[in-house]
This record gives C-alpha cells, sequence and structure tokens, in this order.
C-alpha cells in the first residue's frame, strides 16, 4: 500500500507474540515479516483476534505492547501502543548493524 504512515523494512526476525483473551492466554513463536515505526506484520500458527492486546519480545530488539490491527490466513498485523523516537532509533540501529561474524568454534 503507498498510503502508510511509516515506512516498512522487510525483515526475519524471531518474536514470542503473548496474549490473554477472556478465555486463554497465548504464547506463540512468530517470525517478523517487516517492521516499521507504528507496528509489525507477524507469521503465527494461530488467529489471535483484531482489538487483542498482545506483548512482542523481539529477538535482539526489546518488547513491546500493542494490539493486534488485523489477523488473516496466519499472518497478524499488530499495531505498537507508542510509535516514539526511542523505538525508531532502536529498531533502525538493529536494521543497519553489521552482521556479527560467524564463529562456529
Amino acid at each position: 500500500r503507498d498510503d502508510r504512515r511509516h515506512a516498512r523494512h522487510p525483515v526475519l526476525w524471531w518474536t514470542v507474540v503473548t496474549a490473554e483473551d477472556s478465555f486463554e492466554r497465548y504464547v506463540l513463536n512468530g517470525k517478523i515479516r517487516n517492521i516499521s515505526v507504528s507496528g509489525v506484520h507477524v507469521l503465527v500458527d494461530k488467529a489471535i483476534d483484531p482489538g487483542c492486546r498482545v506483548t512482542l519480545r523481539i529477538n535482539r530488539v526489546g518488547t513491546f505492547s500493542g494490539q493486534v490491527a488485523w489477523c488473516e490466513d496466519g499472518r497478524l498485523g499488530i499495531a505498537f501502543d507508542s510509535a516514539s523516537k526511542a523505538v525508531v532509533e532502536l529498531v533502525l540501529s538493529r536494521l543497519c548493524a553489521p552482521a556479527e561474524p560467524y564463529d562456529p568454534f
């Protein structure tokens, strides 16, 4: 879409999504397909209803709270609770960080 407020950055990052509704608590492993200042697009195995409150723990980045904006075919759009300069700087620093050298020993 061309009308989005914030640029999306394609990534393949692992995340853990924790959500609760009135009946159960979910802890799902997922893959983030893209991230922006305002939210993420995540692949998961279980549908979570839009409006559900969630917490995302993103490896090497941090923990963020938000809510499910949409859910479709194993994909979630999650809007962060707040978009701030600190989040932007953190995400961009992780995206632009040099790869860690591989040392098998």
